[in-house]
């Protein structure tokens, strides 16, 4: 049995993590990643498997990808 198809990413580099509640992902405490109501808060995403991890990570959330 083959797992879902991922969307394509060509290049995440220059890229925030925002969510539904309008949160930016402010990146890790204790090893669990975390969010912020601050913009400036944000720490970008390193890498198309990053996004798949915090979507992994809240699946209750709509998480999508906004260019810096």
């Amino acid at each position: 049995m083959r797992g879902k198809k991922r969307e394509a990413i060509q290049s995440v580099y220059g890229y925030v993590a925002m969510d539904s509640d309008l949160q930016v992902f402010a990146g890790y405490s204790k090893g669990y990643p975390i969010w912020s109501s601050d913009m400036n808060d944000y720490k970008e995403i390193n890498g198309d498997t990053h996004i798949h991890s915090l979507r992994r990570w809240f699946p209750e959330k709509q998480i999508e990808l906004i260019k810096l």
